[in-house]
């Protein structure tokens, strides 16, 4: 189950390992969804994950939770959802 966090994505680093039990890929993008009727700066952090594991993520996401799928690459080890 994908860990969903209640603050903003500004304020959280994603971990170094794909947030898929037992993979252990470094992370390579940050799964957002937004909730319906909620504008898009608003979007959810789901997790960081490998990109197999996030497609699988952010469909499983956007079936339960029907907003808008959202990822954002990690470049150079750290996510665009950290502070620098």
């Amino acid at each position: 189950m994908a860990f969903v966090a209640r603050w903003p994505a500004a304020l959280r680093r994603s971990p170094a390992e794909c947030a898929w039990d037992g993979c252990g890929q470094d992370v390579e993008v940050d799964v957002l969804v937004t909730v319906p009727g909620e504008p898009s700066c608003l979007a959810v952090w789901i997790g960081g994950y490998c990109v197999g594991h996030a497609v699988i993520v952010g469909i499983e996401a956007q079936a339960r939770d029907g907003g808008e799928l959202w990822y954002s690459a990690c470049f150079g080890g750290e996510p665009l959802t950290s502070v620098n």
